[in-house]
């Protein structure tokens, strides 16, 4: 073989050699840009299906969130721990009502002033010493938006039934139920019942509460609850068999006509 075609021999295997490493590069880069697409598109599908479910678990308010949010709450049990806490313990779930005995109290006269229809001894169905009362006082949590069972961090339950729908009463008439029986008959009733309640439980819990007649702004009759919590005044309002939580001012309210306390009865108007 002559020197010249010895030459171009080793010339066309290094030009040979040179394109199989090539192709083999692009090849393996190929192989990498492959994988490292797979893995952004995998990233991506995690991040949207995961990320956005925690944070609206979050925005809900669950147990895990319970601590943070209401750490500043009154008569905070401080047993509760984020639920990532490989020792956290569900809260147990339900809780037995002792087997009060409990009577509908015999009313006293009801007469309406000021546009709102109220019993004459109205100061006595506020009863923070009573032993039913105490004991729902003992087993709940009042905090910034709702009052809670301490067992299980759930919203206590009012249940709005109307007097007519519980007693048959008239729809010019009126019933009273004393705290104690409307607490252990499942807190069925409508606005007064509820406000009687809630502010014999916040005056055992040693918040002043009064229950104000007022005059909603689509001209309805209605109680509710004013009280002072983190330094303001706060309302409580039956609406259905939702309780609302207003802080500061109460935009439904057109005018307030009677304000009961414990101990008066004041006509505000």
């Amino acid at each position: 073989m002559s020197k010249d075609v010895a030459a171009n021999n080793n010339a066309t295997e290094k030009i040979m050699k040179h394109l199989f490493i090539k192709t083999a590069i692009f090849q393996k880069t190929g192989v990498i840009y492959y994988i490292t697409l797979i893995e952004i598109i995998t990233l991506i599908i995690i991040t949207q299906l995961f990320i956005p479910q925690t944070n609206l678990l979050n925005l809900a308010g669950g147990s895990a969130g319970f601590s943070d949010k209401y750490s500043h709450i009154y008569e905070i049990t401080g047993n509760l721990t984020q639920t990532t806490d490989p020792i956290y313990e569900t809260p147990q779930t339900s809780l037995e009502i002792p087997a009060f005995v409990t009577d509908l109290r015999t009313m006293g006269t009801l007469y309406r002033q000021n546009h709102i229809l109220y019993l004459e001894d109205a100061s006595s169905y506020i009863i923070p010493d009573n032993e039913v009362v105490q004991w729902y006082a003992e087993h709940t949590v009042l905090t910034d938006d709702a009052l809670l069972w301490k067992h299980n961090e759930s919203i206590f339950k009012f249940n709005y039934v109307s007097d007519n729908d519980l007693f048959n009463n008239p729809p010019d008439d009126d019933m009273w139920q004393n705290p104690d029986y409307y607490l252990t008959h499942d807190c069925k009733g409508d606005c007064e019942d509820f406000s009687l309640a809630f502010a014999s439980i916040l005056e055992a819990k040693g918040i002043y509460a009064q229950v104000i007649g007022v005059t909603l702004i689509n001209d309805r009759n209605h109680w509710v609850v004013e009280y002072q919590y983190n330094n303001r005044t706060n309302y409580a309002d039956i609406n259905r068999n939702n309780v609302i939580i207003r802080h500061d001012e109460n935009p439904t309210v057109y005018k307030e006509w009677v304000a009961i306390d414990r101990n008066t009865i004041t006509k505000i108007n």
